[in-house]
């Protein structure tokens, strides 16, 4: 009888330590459950991309959610309860560690990509001569010629002679940099790259195989960040640049948070209109890139009298490995045509494979987006069109990015995509935005429109060098430029 009782006893400790174990492994993971919860809560707020009543409701519904399922498993002898309250328990645990990692991964884009950093305008300079003349590197020293004009040439000239002892001879003209070496009046010239490869674009009389790069370098200059404080209503400068600073895609979005509208307003790469501090010389808004990367913006501020808050520069290069990183995109075409730029990236050589487009729809790869997006003479509409293509790729891709499969390779996204461009916008612009979605977001109306004008040709970068130009029509300027202070009420 005493070992009866004996035996119950100790089965009776046994039981009860079990009991006791198992509840300090559940109280320890439901302690578990409501940091991550509340780490989650954390990482949410520091983002600042919720409304806060938002936030606040979500926080409130995720921690009493926890605090039920830590009711539900330790009730006693509750056994289909606490099924539930772990089942609770483990959706939470796995929302909080999921949604951690795309809110750090988010808010490490964010603030990577919009927080005003000191950024650096690179400008590369080559050292030139005639390739029939056979000179190395090593042969560089005495006179060069140089172009009046060229963005930061003392710096360039500087840095030129720490390597070599040079002296420059001055043009104010870049066409005649170009056939004073051809004829050998001079041997070397210096040259900036975007003009450079501007010349041979323009020109017929001018062939890059006459010529030999002997030295090339890079002078880097702070960018002039944004100054505008405006998280409420703005005009946003788009420009799409290629390989040389070439600007081939132009967009003034303008945008208010209080009236959630949206203007899109396209403006053609031909347009002839102020070089910005060059006493009315005009040049091509394309060209405006040799003249300073903040050329174009402060240029098409003038051409409709308004404020432009910040700029977003997308890299048309980067084109070809955001759309191979989808996977291709789909382009409808309602006529078959044929591109006059060749499948080729990093030059304007076009003497190789065209680019056929096909009446109806088909996929596109990188290469092949990137030859679209460039062409305009295949059109009669030239610029026109070529715009239209531009924003036709542009929704691709965005279908693509929101995409399920994108998605679940969401931080690699992130870091593709911050290759594509450069911008002055703050976190704070791009917070306010996001919060005004989220609560107005089936308010928001997109609206755009195109400036025109008149095919001709005149005198383009600086030169006496003759080019397609478009003259700007000013009755769409005054149009568009009344729907942008409209929209900005």
């Amino acid at each position: 009888m005493a070992k009866k009782k004996k035996r119950y006893r100790l089965k009776k400790s046994l039981k009860l330590r079990f009991k006791t174990a198992l509840l300090r492994k559940r109280n320890i993971l439901s302690l578990l459950s409501l940091i991550l919860i509340i780490v989650f809560i954390i990482f949410l707020s520091m983002m600042n991309m919720l409304p806060t009543k938002y936030l606040v409701l979500g926080s409130f519904v995720l921690i009493v959610l926890d605090i039920v399922s830590i009711v539900f498993i330790n009730l006693y002898q509750k056994i289909g309860l606490k099924i539930i309250g772990s089942i609770i328990m483990f959706i939470l645990s796995v929302i909080s560690i999921v949604g951690s990692y795309y809110i750090l991964s988010t808010n490490n884009f964010l603030n990577n990509s919009f927080s005003k950093k000191v950024q650096y305008e690179k400008n590369t300079y080559y050292v030139v001569a005639k390739k029939e003349n056979n000179l190395t590197q090593e042969d560089i020293s005495g006179e060069i010629s140089t172009y009046e004009g060229t963005m930061y040439l003392d710096k360039a000239l500087k840095k030129l002679n720490k390597k070599y002892k040079v002296s420059a001879k001055s043009y104010n003209e870049v066409g005649a940099q170009f056939d004073n070496l051809l004829n050998n009046t001079d041997k070397f010239m210096l040259v900036e790259k975007t003009s450079y490869e501007i010349i041979f674009q323009i020109s017929d009389t001018y062939k890059r195989e006459n010529f030999k790069t002997l030295y090339e370098f890079n002078i880097y200059t702070k960018k002039k960040k944004s100054s505008s404080t405006n998280t409420d209503k703005f005009n946003i400068y788009i420009a799409g640049t290629d390989f040389s600073g070439l600007t081939d895609f132009n967009m003034i979005a303008s945008i208010n948070n209080k009236t959630h509208k949206v203007l899109l307003t396209s403006i053609p790469r031909d347009y002839y209109i102020n070089i910005p501090g060059r006493n009315g010389e005009k040049d091509k808004l394309g060209f405006m890139g040799a003249y300073g990367s903040n050329a174009s913006k402060e240029a098409l501020a003038e051409v409709f009298g308004i404020d432009i808050d910040y700029t977003v520069t997308l890299n048309t290069d980067s084109l070809v490995e955001i759309v191979d990183y989808v996977g291709g995109i789909e382009f409808c075409s309602d006529k078959e045509f044929t591109t006059t730029h060749a499948l080729v990236r990093n030059t304007y050589n076009d003497r190789g494979k065209k680019l056929t487009i096909i009446k109806g729809c088909q996929q596109l790869n990188g290469i092949e987006a990137l030859t679209l997006a460039r062409e305009r003479n295949a059109f009669e509409g030239r610029d026109r069109v070529r715009q239209e293509n531009c924003q036709k790729i542009l929704i691709a891709i965005i279908k693509k990015l929101i995409s399920t499969d994108t998605m679940l390779h969401y931080n690699e996204t992130l870091n593709t995509l911050s290759t594509l461009y450069d911008t002055d916008i703050s976190k704070d612009v791009i917070s306010n935005i996001s919060k005004d979605i989220v609560n107005n977001g089936n308010k928001w109306k997109f609206e755009t429109q195109s400036v025109d004008g008149t095919d001709g040709h005149d005198k383009v970068h600086s030169s006496s060098m003759i080019d397609w130009v478009m003259y700007p029509d000013q009755k769409t300027i005054d149009t568009a430029k009344n729907k942008i202070k409209e929209t900005l009420k």
